[in-house]
């Protein structure tokens, strides 16, 4: 039974690994946005939410080393400066997951994604941040990178695309640096795949 579940595993893994979608598994981005004094729910109401004076412009890079017919997993590393009240650096790191093109119009395609990882940043930001270490006697240089994300082509093979993300740091309820959140960002960029 054991090998007959086995040998089912087995022959599903290679069929979907046929179907993967073809193309490049790699990209690189570039982004900028506006930070938020908002929490990371207050904070995808990229219209109404509260802005604060500062800013963030990065790049990264993904590449996808896992794929099954709809699905890609891979890891991303970023660098960004934040500024507006003060400048600041930060660098991230993390696993990605990806849903492949779900095909919204003739000529329009979504791959929605997370990463989940790391964020490291040279000193604690002015505004939000700054507050939120201060309140809980906190430090928000190391905590935890979390960033949902929707990336939108003219078509599966495209090596361009348009993507929203809301970039959020948080020490997830006091679990790193004694924080409960850090800061949020919503950006707008362009990805390139190679």
């Amino acid at each position: 039974m054991t090998a007959l579940a086995l040998s089912i595993g087995l022959v599903a893994s290679a069929a979907a690994a046929q179907e993967a979608p073809a193309g490049p598994d790699r990209n690189f981005f570039v982004f900028t946005g506006r930070m938020l004094d908002a929490d990371m729910g207050e904070s995808v109401n990229v219209i109404g939410a509260d802005y604060e004076d500062n800013y963030i412009t990065g790049l990264g890079v993904q590449s996808f080393f896992l794929h099954s017919r709809r699905t890609s997993v891979g890891y991303e590393l970023g660098i960004a400066t934040r500024y507006g009240e003060d400048r600041t650096t930060e660098a991230w790191g993390g696993l990605v997951a990806r849903i492949d093109n779900w095909q919204l119009a003739r000529n329009i395609f979504l791959s929605p994604s997370i990463v989940f990882g790391l964020s490291y940043v040279d000193a604690a930001h002015a505004g939000r941040e700054q507050r939120l270490e201060a309140e809980y006697d906190g430090d928000a240089q190391l905590v935890f990178y979390l960033s949902p994300e929707l990336d939108f082509k003219v078509s599966p093979e495209s090596r361009y695309s348009f993507f929203w993300r809301l970039h959020h740091r948080s020490g997830a309820w006091k679990t790193l640096g004694d924080m409960k959140g850090a800061s949020n960002a919503n950006v707008f960029g362009l990805r390139v795949r190679f």
